[in-house]
């Protein structure tokens, strides 16, 4: 016993039945071991963890033939490595499958010797249950052969896993190449770029090399205008889910292209935030067609509500004098009290026209417009749903540009009908103020609010809004708890305009007694 090694030789120097010091290694030995006949394969000897391994009591063990460990079909397999008479060695180590008593099988792999027991020749066995191990092996066998099977197009011999990296990488480098969007890869900060695709070159104007010797350059091509957005992406962690960011980006030949940005964090096994990867893409295009279709949009609202305070309400007016001027030839006939109550339905729906046409021609194509559209908007809710809706601006805001400052009122008078129809608020309040850079528009209500979850919905008002502030390259951000109400906050950066003319500052409350109209409309509609 003394001579067993890992070649798995033995020389019989002692009789493992007769010599105490080895039986009793043998019986407390952790790992399966048993003595079976070299001749009738008849066991001899078996100790605890191997009767613990298969699940046999001692005696039961004993009674056992080596072939009954081992599935029928499989006792050919089973003599050859182990040998016939007149071997004094057999191979070193052999994977075998055996059945336990309950039937189960399992993977072992065996490593037999030659040993002298109470002086007849026996094979001592080491089995070692590779069961887990096996499994995992064909595990892996299979997934590396779909692997091979995926990659048989491109490469013809996949020998070691460092071809198969080398591929993987050639594989992505093409894909990267040749996408037309910019693929990017930075440190957290983007103060070093680690990879960026071609196409930053046709869509940034500059060369790539440029962008990996100064990061910078690429908030520098940024447009003053978008550059606090941007910058306030990186003012605070990055959200697990990543970001999405709209800018443009000014040319060397100072042309102008829109892009949308989108980077998502990339942690290590540790989890931690290591590498920013993120694809921007040129929308160029798709602004100008968005922009086009809603100032159309916008030109044919401005028509409807011109039509409709023009020739329908003047219509129903029309109506309402005729009906007065009926009432009063009527006298005090009975039919007189009907003309009455035409004539007072004609009012109605003349005020109920002139709101929806104030709705569809928000404000006025000039610097204090939208702060005007906004006081009249807290004024409409008002009347039409008996709230406090009031509207607050500290300190004028001009806003020259026409789509900026009716984007702005749509997300206002969207976040307003929100609130009414989903939250029931009973308070909200409109706020409009001038910040270093551009302006915020705020809208709270005190109404049932929502979940994080909810708020990141693709309804359509939200959707609207979100839209709407893409468009103008705002940012847009929805606060909101259960039963503590809501805050749409949206952020703006204004244009330079070199009209430096006051506006009046406007601050408007509801008044005490508002006017409910009958029936009235949902301004959603």
């Amino acid at each position: 016993m003394s001579n067993i090694a890992n070649t798995g030789r033995c020389v019989p120097e002692q009789d493992l039945g007769k010599d105490e010091q080895y039986r009793l290694l043998f019986e407390a030995n952790p790992t399966p071991m048993w003595v079976h006949d070299q001749e009738t394969l008849e066991f001899l000897a078996v100790n605890d963890a191997a009767l613990r391994l298969y699940g046999y009591s001692r005696q039961e063990f004993l009674a056992l033939k080596l072939e009954q460990l081992r599935p029928p079909p499989a006792l050919s397999a089973l003599l050859e490595p182990v040998g016939t008479t007149g071997q004094e060695q057999a191979e070193p180590s052999t994977f075998l499958r055996h059945c336990k008593k309950d039937g189960a099988l399992m993977d072992l792999e065996l490593v037999i010797s030659s040993v002298t027991f109470q002086g007849r020749g026996a094979w001592l066995a080491l089995a070692h249950d590779v069961t887990e191990r096996r499994f995992a092996e064909e595990v892996l066998r299979l997934a590396r052969e779909q692997l091979e099977v995926r990659v048989q197009a491109r490469t013809a011999d996949l020998a070691a896993l460092n071809e198969a990296l080398v591929e993987s990488q050639d594989r992505f480098r093409q894909m990267a190449e040749n996408i037309r969007d910019v693929f990017w890869l930075a440190n957290p900060s983007m103060t070093s770029i680690i990879y960026v695709s071609p196409a930053f070159q046709e869509i940034w104007g500059r060369p790539c090399d440029e962008l990996y010797s100064n990061p910078r350059c690429w908030h520098e091509a940024i447009h003053a205008e978008d550059r606090p957005r941007q910058r306030q992406i990186f003012r605070k962690p990055i959200p697990s889910e990543g970001y999405q960011c709209a800018y443009r980006v000014v040319r060397p030949d100072g042309s102008t292209r829109w892009v949308l940005d989108r980077g998502f964090p990339v942690r290590d096994h540790a989890g931690r935030f290591y590498r920013l990867a993120g694809i921007a893409r040129d929308v160029t295009e798709s602004k100008e067609l968005e922009k086009e279709v809603l100032a159309i949009s916008e030109q044919e609202q401005r028509r409807i509500g011109q039509d409709l305070h023009d020739h329908l309400c003047q219509q129903i007016v029309g109506i309402e004098f005729l009906s007065k001027a009926l009432q009063q030839q009527l006298g005090t006939q009975p039919q007189a009290g009907q003309a009455g109550e035409i004539a007072a339905a004609a009012r109605v729906a003349i005020e109920q026209g002139r709101l929806l046409a104030r709705g569809l021609i928000p404000i006025d194509v000039e610097a204090g417009g939208l702060m005007r559209g906004l006081q009249s908007l807290a004024a409409q809710m008002t009347g039409l749903f008996r709230i406090h809706c009031s509207f607050q601006c500290p300190t004028a805001v001009a806003i020259h540009d026409v789509t900026i400052g009716t984007s702005l009122y749509r997300i206002a008078q969207e976040a307003v009908n929100n609130g009414i129809k989903h939250g029931k608020a009973s308070q909200i309040e409109i706020r409009l103020s001038s910040t270093g850079e551009g302006a915020e528009l705020a809208v709270k209500d005190n109404g049932v609010g929502f979940s994080g979850q909810k708020g990141n919905s693709r309804g359509l008002g939200l959707r609207s809004m979100r839209y709407r502030a893409d468009l103008i390259g705002a940012s847009f951000g929805i606060q909101s708890e259960p039963e503590r109400g809501t805050l749409v906050l949206c952020r703006v950066a204004l244009p330079q305009t070199h009209d430096k003319s006051p506006s009046p500052t406007i601050t408007s409350q509801p008044p005490r007694e508002a006017v409910l109209l009958s029936s009235p409309p949902d301004p959603r509609r």
